[in-house]
């Protein structure tokens, strides 16, 4: 769902949050993968790696399709005092200890991404070409004859042993978290919370599996459009039901309003500012830092669940105006219903996906089917196969999936400007700072290749967020504001 964040790439070994919208794109409870000494190395070598990084993307589009994103957060925090008053921004930029940090943290992750995409890809690969899944749907067939009973044999082998040979990437990203400062998760909490996405996802796996064999069995020339029409209500209940029952799984939320009374008068004055009614009830605060370091905010849920999340984080490091612009931003993905567009959006992806991984899959069942001992799609052992080519073809839209997401993070920057104009003093300084305290948390590189924001990031970058801030003021050109019509005049 929409976010605030600083305007970072999403990387395959994040943990982030479905279909949510919030202020940072450095969103995570686990984070970068890579080990210390590799880190220093690079560290080291920033700027012929950086270079190198760039050129080495772009004759490696192809191999970059190896990925799926999600969601990196990462920080190291500057603590302000409040009888100091906060810099005047003109632009981003970063202090010289934390711009090295964050060209390292650049560097490191866009060599992980890439060594960790071909590694995972490989993996399923290699459950195919070995016949790994032919030899847990064969232990299947001889407990039972029952479709059902075999999906809960090979579902949760298949997905507990890919897990297991994928955690030595998660494994390296949390050790970088916590060396660069990003995470303050403990081992044990972090291997609790990778259990409990196991478990999940073996619960989900079994039923929504069972459901796309059935389809495929049933209708082998049709399944992508019925398994569409299936997927639709499963994952609107999916996103629905996330912030009440998953998310708490992860993290602790309480009211808003029984810990920061006074904070939430001064976030109703933005809602009142809009003519609109967000209940006390649908604010809450999410304790982030008892697992990381930085800032973020988020909109979740859709119906009786949509609600607004401030992390314990983001109230001790900003200041109250600030946090009223960013809950401005939030209250954008709010009122101009980014879940539920992204929900849509994301089905129509679906669809396309669904139809391209039935082409590809039947043509490779028919070229290598024998080989792989393959019997047909709606066998179990295709389900490495599937995946597989799922996960390339997500990779594939990515620039258009991700362009779409920083599409909606535009559009509730520009909103949160426009309902923060004339209600807090300076208002476009104020979100500028904003941006910088939280692209210096994150350590947001100013000097992104734009290649890397293109295909991999769901955030604008960073310096052209405080840029677009300090720019955009059509109240001084008489213009009328996109979104929010009726503008107070400025103090």
């Amino acid at each position: 769902m929409p976010s605030v964040n600083a305007g970072r790439k999403s990387l395959p070994f994040a943990v982030g949050h479905v279909n949510r919208c919030s202020w940072s794109c450095r969103e995570r409870s686990q984070d970068s993968l890579l080990l210390a000494d590799f880190g220093v190395l690079l560290y080291a070598m920033k700027t012929t790696l950086r270079h190198f990084l760039d050129a080495f993307l772009l004759s490696l589009v192809i191999m970059y399709a190896l990925a799926g994103a999600a969601q990196t957060g990462a920080a190291e925090t500057s603590a302000r005092s409040a009888t100091n008053p906060p810099t005047r921004i003109t632009e981003y930029s970063l202090p010289a200890d934390k711009l090295e940090k964050a060209h390292a943290l650049y560097i490191v992750e866009g060599w992980i991404y890439l060594i960790s995409t071909v590694y995972g890809f490989g993996i399923m690969f290699f459950f195919v070409h070995l016949r790994w899944a032919a030899k847990f749907r064969d232990c299947a067939e001889r407990v039972s004859r029952s479709r059902l009973v075999q999906a809960f044999i090979v579902i949760p082998l298949f997905t507990s042993s890919l897990w297991t040979l994928l955690l030595p990437p998660l494994l390296y990203g949390h050790h970088i978290g916590l060396r660069f400062g990003l995470s303050v998760q403990g081992w044990g909490s972090w291997f609790r919370d990778r259990g409990v996405e196991l478990l999940i996802t073996c619960v989900v796996g079994v039923f929504v599996g069972w459901i796309l064999y059935f389809v495929i069995h049933k209708s082998p020339r049709l399944w992508w459009l019925y398994f569409w029409f299936a997927v639709i209500p499963i994952s609107a209940f999916v996103v629905f039901i996330t912030p009440a029952v998953i998310d708490p799984m992860f993290n602790k939320f309480e009211p808003l309003d029984s810990t920061q009374p006074q904070l939430v008068s001064a976030l109703e004055a933005v809602v009142q500012r809009a003519g609109l009614t967000i209940p006390r009830s649908r604010m809450f605060v999410m304790k982030a830092s008892a697992k990381v370091t930085g800032s973020n905010a988020y909109v979740t849920g859709f119906g009786s669940t949509k609600r607004v999340v401030v992390w314990d984080t983001a109230i001790t490091k900003l200041s109250v105006p600030e946090l009223q612009v960013v809950f401005g931003h939030e209250m954008g993905h709010y009122v101009l219903d980014h879940v539920v567009k992204g929900f849509i959006f994301a089905m129509l992806v679906a669809l396309g996906l669904f139809y391209c991984c039935y082409r590809v899959a039947t043509w490779a069942l028919r070229t290598q089917g024998g080989r792989w001992q393959l019997r047909g799609l709606d066998d179990w052992a295709s389900m490495p196969l599937l995946l597989l080519i799922a996960s390339v073809l997500m990779f594939v839209s990515s620039p258009i999936t991700n362009g779409f997401s920083r599409y909606l993070e535009h559009q509730a920057d520009t909103y949160g400007l426009e309902v923060t104009h004339g209600m807090v003093p300076d208002s476009s300084q104020v979100a500028a700072q904003s941006f910088q305290h939280l692209g210096e948390e994150w350590l947001d590189y100013p000097f992104a290749s734009r290649l890397t924001i293109f295909w991999l990031w769901d955030h604008p970058a960073t310096p052209d967020r405080v840029r677009y801030a300090l720019e955009y003021d059509p109240w001084a050109t008489g213009q009328a504001p996109e979104f929010v019509k009726d503008s107070p005049p400025q103090r």
